[in-house]
């Protein structure tokens, strides 16, 4: 039965009602560790999860507080405090498309709860409960979004009557796709104005499109075909609401060429999702142009000064959503492939140097693809959310260095003296088994197949450090272990 807990904001606690974010709370679902394994394609889960759709207020795109949604996910075991965690979900298909309705990539934020963290994962401004346009990309209101959230997860922590979680001081910031810039956008924010209330343990962006006035525009606004066409008209719309004064003077009309605006208007209505807009806008090039090159959408005199005027209004806009040239303080991996159709793996080598030559603590540019196994914008994501569970892992402090936080207990993993040493049960032996060892950036060093129930393997050559290594059968991983080599 869905428990409904509501936090009324009384006009007699005036002194403290614009700290206030959090409104209601509303238990979804509950899944087991089995559950969370199904839908993980076999990925072990440490801990079964509850997960709670929260209502908060954040700022729309005018700095006015409305009211938002997003998703809480929460591991289920009272008797741990847990590190917070910020999960920015990918581009989705519409308002109803979001994490809060068990849509819009839920499933990444549930995974990370799962092993271990308090996942909010903001639905976004224009989202879900929240009225009005999304505005697309928007650095501001993507940071505000999950910032408020979790400020909201921490008043319910702190509610006596609300039993079911209790944070440590830890703060981790996660997202893909889109939710890379917004998680890039969400750290900056909390480094540069938070940092009194939220100090940053490590972030791990992956895939995201941090900088979207040159290497975006480049990607996207060439010669090349580009399948994710509609995107451009998103972001011309969420432009269009977070900043009517810049971009006063542009109407659809002015940016795009005739035969697009009928389609746009019906997604800026809210009559087809984004996925459809893709469809139409599609066969539209093809049909007029023979190819899916998105430049062809836009006015010849628009496409020319995106592309070579800085000063033009749309420009502005593209610049100050760009989120790659800061510092961050907290340990930051930024995971990317080679072969993303979708957000070229430029965006986080450009961020990487940049972060670095502006004094950055730790950051670092993990590519998860090889040259011989090109992995596209989907094909990245479970490589890259891996590299940040183990990143994480390296850091979270309710895990000590040896702890096991997978299922099969009868299976022994342990270092000593250069080797690592694997005992099999006999029900497991003489199959196939697969071990492999990790860095903490997610990247693979070692692997072995494994027939016989006890081996040791010589691994003096991997440097001195914290690793993960799995074990794997035909079906399934069953064994995670966190290792320190000295």
């Amino acid at each position: 039965m869905k428990r409904l807990f509501t936090l009324f904001i009384f006009l007699a606690f005036v002194l403290n009602i614009n700290a206030q974010k959090l409104v209601n709370v509303t238990l979804i679902t509950s899944l087991s560790k089995l559950d969370i394994s199904a839908l993980a394609g076999g990925l072990p889960a440490a801990y079964a999860v509850d997960l709670y759709k929260v209502q908060y207020m954040t700022a729309d795109v005018n700095g006015d507080d409305h009211l938002a949604s997003g998703l809480l996910c929460v591991p289920n075991d009272g008797s741990t405090a847990f590190p917070l965690a910020a999960y920015q979900h990918g581009t989705v298909g519409g308002r109803n498309d979001v994490p809060s309705n068990l849509q819009g990539g839920f499933t990444l934020p549930l995974v990370f709860a799962a092993f271990g963290y308090v996942v909010c994962a903001a639905d976004f401004v224009g989202l879900g409960d929240s009225q009005g346009i999304h505005p697309y990309v928007h650095a501001k209101t993507e940071a505000s979004a999950a910032i408020d959230l979790l400020i909201a997860a921490r008043e319910l922590d702190a509610d006596d009557s609300f039993e079911d979680f209790t944070l440590n001081d830890q703060v981790f910031v996660t997202g893909y796709s889109q939710g890379g810039h917004a998680a890039m956008a969400a750290h900056r924010e909390l480094e540069t104005n938070y940092s009194s209330e939220f100090t940053v343990t490590a972030s791990a962006p992956m895939s995201g499109p941090y900088s979207i006035s040159d290497k975006m525009i480049d990607f996207t606004l060439g010669d090349d075909p580009y399948s994710t066409v509609a995107y451009l008209a998103w972001l011309t719309l969420g432009y269009q609401s977070a900043y009517p004064e810049l971009l006063k003077d542009l109407e659809l009309e002015d940016i795009f060429k005739p035969e697009y605006i009928a389609d746009i208007l019906e997604f800026k209505n809210e009559n087809i999702s984004l996925w459809d807009l893709n469809d139409r806008i599609t066969a539209t090039l093809n049909s007029t142009v023979g190819a899916v090159v998105p430049k062809n959408m836009l006015l010849p005199n628009i496409l020319e000064s995106i592309l070579t005027d800085p000063d033009h209004p749309l420009s502005i806009a593209l610049a100050d959503n760009d989120t790659f040239d800061w510092a961050p303080s907290a340990p930051t991996n930024l995971y990317y492939c080679v072969g993303d159709d979708q957000v070229t793996f430029e965006n986080a080598i450009l961020a990487s140097q940049v972060m670095n030559d502006n004094g950055a603590a730790a950051v670092n540019g993990i590519r998860i693809d090889t040259d011989n196994n090109l992995l596209d914008h989907g094909g990245c994501v479970s490589g890259a959310a891996t590299g940040a569970l183990f990143f994480f892992g390296s850091f979270q402090q309710l895990l000590s260095s040896n702890e096991n936080i997978a299922f099969d207990l009868n299976t022994r993993v342990y270092y000593s003296n250069g080797q690592v040493n694997v005992d099999i049960p006999l029900e497991r032996a003489g199959q196939f088994n697969q071990m492999s060892i990790y860095s903490q950036t997610g990247q693979m060093v070692w692997q072995r197949n494994i027939s016989k129930g006890q081996s040791s393997f010589d691994i003096s050559h991997l440097p001195m450090g914290m690793f993960v290594v799995t074990l794997r059968d035909d079906k399934e991983l069953y064994k995670t272990v966190k290792m320190v080599k000295f």
